[in-house]
């Protein structure tokens, strides 16, 4: 459940940091989208204009799509279906643009309301979390560039990040920028991580606290049934700690048997319902148990031992 929980709030959305020049102060230039992309804590980015629209150049009237001009490398925000990457003058379109524009693959043209007409050389399928670039067209250009998206490598750099990438653009007046950070919702996972560690690390120990008191138990039971045997070995000369290990070692036979099996089964229906642990965390389980069972068995053994023989052989 931790790593289920925390792969979800590492997803690539959840880690995405936007700096947008609202007021095209030209903040953002293809030389801070270099030194952002060449950033340790930076997975993936890429500088982008703001749309313009655009419509295929054989069917005049047809359906406007947006075109973003983009600085940087295009295979960290979308992955080719068709064709090759764009050079300048070339566009790449989404594969939802294609099938409405009737491309049979990468062929054709769009062109912008301005007349500069663009040859299509590919199309793709956006990644996440760049999925709003599905609904139009990509090419290269590094003018007029005003949004900044960053994908943090991991949401614990989300501020330090952030902090880098803006000291990098260096807006003398904060109202020329719009920041959307994951530094908030960072802090909520390290919380949310926190809190759910110490819940599961607390019910693990419940339950092998509740299976330690319920083998003391059986041991204790298999102790008393068994008590003129044991008194009987203590008679014949068995020491006291002859006794505490052979009610420990059949403790030990059962417990073994319980958590190899046990540690089968779980990981067999936890693998039905998809949510199948790590081995290594089934093994530590299993030697938890095997753990907790030797020392549920120590009580009940030190009894036996220390029990006196001939009352116990006395017959009533």
């Amino acid at each position: 459940a931790e790593a289920q929980v925390a792969e979800r709030l590492e997803s690539a959305g959840s880690r995405l940091l936007m700096v947008d020049d609202v007021r095209d102060a030209d903040l953002i230039t293809s030389a801070v989208a270099d030194v952002v992309a060449a950033l340790d804590t930076v997975e993936r980015s890429i500088a982008t204009s703001l749309p313009q629209d655009v419509v295929p150049a054989a069917a005049a009237g047809g359906d406007r799509v947006p075109l973003w001009a983009t600085d940087g490398d295009l295979a960290q925000v979308a992955s080719l279906t068709a064709g090759r990457w764009p050079g300048v003058g070339e566009a790449i379109v989404s594969t939802d643009v294609a099938s409405r524009y009737g491309f049979d693959g990468p062929v054709g043209a769009v062109t912008t309301i301005g007349g500069r007409e663009l040859a299509v050389v590919g199309i793709y399928n956006a990644r996440e979390p760049f999925t709003d670039y599905d609904a139009g067209a990509l090419t290269p250009g590094t003018s007029s560039l005003r949004s900044l998206i960053v994908v943090i490598a991991s949401a614990a750099d989300a501020a330090n990040t952030e902090a880098r990438v803006l000291q990098l653009i260096a807006a003398t007046n904060p109202q020329d920028i719009r920041v959307t950070s994951p530094a908030g919702l960072a802090e909520v996972q390290a919380a949310v991580g926190a809190d759910l560690t110490t819940f599961s690390r607390s019910l693990l120990v419940l339950v092998l606290a509740s299976g330690g008191v319920l083998t003391a138990v059986v041991v204790l039971a298999d102790v008393l049934v068994r008590q003129r045997d044991l008194g009987r070995r203590r008679a014949l000369g068995a020491d006291r700690l002859t006794i505490v290990a052979l009610v420990v070692g059949r403790t030990v036979i059962a417990t073994l048997g319980g958590a190899l099996v046990g540690s089968v089964v779980g990981v067999f229906l936890t693998g039905i319902v998809g949510a199948r642990p790590p081995l290594d965390f089934v093994a530590a389980v299993a030697v938890l148990a095997l753990l907790t069972g030797i020392v549920a068995a120590v009580p009940p053994a030190w009894l036996a031992a220390h029990r006196d023989p001939v009352r116990v052989l006395r017959t009533p």
